[in-house]
């Protein structure tokens, strides 16, 4: 029978790791040791890069309830670690340093109690698991040819462990170390998917040629549950034995977060959330009268708001105008802070989230999102789906500069892509948008308004009233609805209602008979007509189908097939005008 540490040895131990602690935080101040920069800004594809060796390990060893608690405390301290270590650039004969980079891993810093081999014994302690990122990174770069100038084995040998293969790399703040250097300039990419930890070293292939290996198989780590666990070893009188985390560390629950409500989402969350999650939503609506922002509130374990950003968020927003770069740019400056209010009140144990897309990029870019099953509500087009559609809009309507006036950073895009590959689920009523995520999109109606059109009015022989019930927008098929129109007016007579601002500039109608009207009355429109080329809620289009009016549109819309509306091509004008061409000979 293995015998329990005293106090008196434990208190031993610390003594003299403190000391140890304090001799190397004076001797990387003598050599010069520091923490690396991070470039987020380098993308994966960027064909600069080459990558030299890989290492994925499983995150998730053991379903079993009593080993669940170590692996949720390890998974939240390997998306801390990873955080700090994501996109390091080390320049040629740099030397990293695990600790230098990642900081002490203290409770005041977000780290939890994970699984780690202390004297022999598998504790819970603050920062456990952060071996498996060292393990990691200590066999990436074995792997691509670098020196390695400290690496220290573990106490014991975990069957099936990266210890038992003989590559592990232990470490412990701040004098059991892990670092290495390379004759190259060498960039780190560490992502959490999942159910892996990937460790990436990739090389500037403008610099030293660089020789590639190949990638390990993934390492299954063996459970911890074994005679040396406090979860199974039956000591429960050993005073590193915490048997109450087992209960605090098993409740794992999902979270909800959330940014504007649509109908469609929230009847969605109404029946899809259990009694321990938890709701983060940016206020809320039914207090403040914001009907944009009301969700059920109903049968959460808890609720987190974030008033303060939320109103100073709107009050930014209106002070700025209805379209352009600077609008766009507020917009995501504010999702970023809404996000980081968000991410500061996840728990380990929160290990499913149901995630609002325009925070998507901003938790990925975080590392929150790492080692949990996520879920997307996708309100518009990914990002670089987008830019593309817009590209090839601008290159045919070159004269619009609404098409053109923003673009996304680099790494926006990239993050919003990585985000939606690892996405288990794509939650959305947008059926073009489902149709880019075959076989994980998972499409819901569309809320169904109500009928509100009474009989036409006014006489018989008035002219055929169509309305475009969007601004004037390259992006709404303004351009192609003007074309087509053009053409049409020789034969036919019609009036243009227009249902929003002109903003690709005066006199963008000129040759057509228009009338500009706030709020359209649909008994007295004869077709509706949106050539869209990007569209995120197709409300206007719903509510003139429930009303029977005719609707000519785009699958661009996001309206699902068999709704009633007639689908021509975007980004072209015979169709459209053949389709308008049938309507008015009627």
């Amino acid at each position: 029978m293995e015998r329990i540490p005293t106090r008196y040895e434990m208190a031993v131990f610390h003594t003299k790791a403190f000391l140890l602690q304090r001799i190397r935080g004076l001797r990387n101040l003598q050599q010069g040791i520091r923490r690396h920069a991070q470039r987020l800004d380098i993308v994966a594809d960027d064909g600069r890069w080459q990558e030299l060796a890989a290492s994925r390990s499983v995150l998730w060893t053991d379903p079993t309830p009593t080993e669940q608690w170590y692996q949720l405390g390890k998974v939240e301290n390997l998306r801390r670690a990873a955080a700090r270590i994501d996109g390091v650039v080390l320049e040629p004969e740099a030397i990293f340093s695990f600790w230098q980079q990642v900081g002490r891993a203290t409770s005041s810093r977000g780290f939890v109690r994970g699984r780690m081999l202390l004297e022999g014994c598998l504790i819970p302690a603050v920062g456990g698991g952060l071996c498996q990122l060292s393990n990691a990174l200590y066999q990436a770069a074995l792997d691509s040819g670098g020196e390695i100038l400290e690496r220290h084995t573990h106490s014991r040998i975990v069957p099936g462990s990266a210890t038992a293969a003989g590559r592990d790399a232990t470490v412990a703040w701040n004098y059991i170390d892990l670092r290495f250097r390379h004759h190259q300039r060498i960039r780190l990419s560490v992502k959490l998917t999942p159910t892996e930890l990937v460790v990436q070293l990739f090389a500037d292939s403008s610099g030293a040629a660089a020789s590639t290996t190949t990638e390990p198989e993934p390492l299954r780590i063996a459970p911890i549950g074994s005679d040396h666990a406090c979860d199974s070893c039956g000591k429960l009188a050993c005073h590193l034995c915490d048997p109450a985390l087992v209960e605090l560390w098993s409740r794992r629950s999902r979270a909800f977060l959330l940014d504007g409500a649509w109908p469609e989402y929230f009847e969605w969350v109404r029946t899809n959330h259990g009694p321990n999650d938890c709701l983060f939503i940016p206020l809320d609506g039914s207090k403040w009268n914001r009907p944009n922002y009301i969700w059920p509130l109903h049968g959460f374990a808890r609720i987190h708001t974030a008033t303060l950003q939320t109103f100073i968020r709107a009050w930014r927003s209106r002070r700025l105008a209805a379209q352009g770069a600077e609008r766009q740019k507020a917009l995501l400056s504010g999702a970023e802070k809404l996000a980081r209010a968000y991410a500061r009140n996840l728990k380990p144990e929160m290990d499913e989230l149901v995630v609002a897309q325009n925070l998507l990029p901003f938790l990925w870019k975080m590392g929150v999102l790492g080692g949990r099953r996520v879920r997307v509500l996708m309100h518009q087009m990914p990002i670089a789906a987008l830019e593309a559609t817009l590209d090839r809009a601008a290159a045919a309507h070159r004269e619009s500069h609404t098409l053109r006036d923003f673009r996304a950073e680099p790494w926006l895009r990239e993050a919003e892509t990585r985000a939606l590959d690892e996405a288990a689920e794509i939650i959305t009523p947008h059926a073009a948008i489902a149709r880019l995520f075959p076989g994980k999109a998972r499409l819901l109606p569309w809320a169904t308004p109500a009928n509100t059109r009474t009989a036409h009015r006014g006489p018989n022989n008035r002219p055929v009233r169509i309305l475009f019930p969007a601004s004037t927008l390259g992006r709404k098929g303004a351009f192609e609805l003007r074309a087509a129109l053009t053409e049409l007016r020789r034969d036919f007579e019609f009036k243009l209602i227009l249902g929003g601002r002109e903003l690709e500039g005066v006199g963008f109608w000129a040759d057509l008979p228009i009338e500009s009207v706030h709020e359209p009355n649909l008994a007295d429109i004869d077709l509706v007509v949106l050539p869209t080329i990007v569209e995120s809620q197709p409300r206007a289009l719903l509510r003139a189908l429930a009303a029977g009016v005719p609707v000519i549109t785009t699958r661009e819309s996001g309206l699902q097939e068999n709704c009633g509306a007639e689908f021509v091509e975007a980004i072209g004008m015979e169709e459209l005008k053949e389709a308008i061409h049938r309507h008015l000979q009627k």
